[in-house]
């Protein structure tokens, strides 16, 4: 078995290839806040390896945790 090395990615690559797709599939199971998520994904895309980190801090909803109430 070899190395990822083997395959011609490097370490680096593989981390931005995996946060691509988790941010693809966060697009698609949200509702992103400032463009429709056909937008979203083509920046992702187009915009590699930038598009992910746009998303992230400008496209994704945050998420808030309700407290519970005694």
């Amino acid at each position: 078995m070899g190395s990822v090395q083997t395959f011609g990615i490097s370490s680096m690559g593989v981390f931005v290839l995996a946060l691509m797709a988790l941010v693809i599939v966060d697009i698609a199971r949200g509702e992103p806040r400032v463009a429709p998520k056909w937008v979203w994904v083509g920046i992702t895309v187009f915009l590699f390896p930038i598009g992910p980190v746009l998303y992230l801090l400008w496209g994704r909803r945050r998420r808030h945790v309700r407290e519970v109430q005694p």
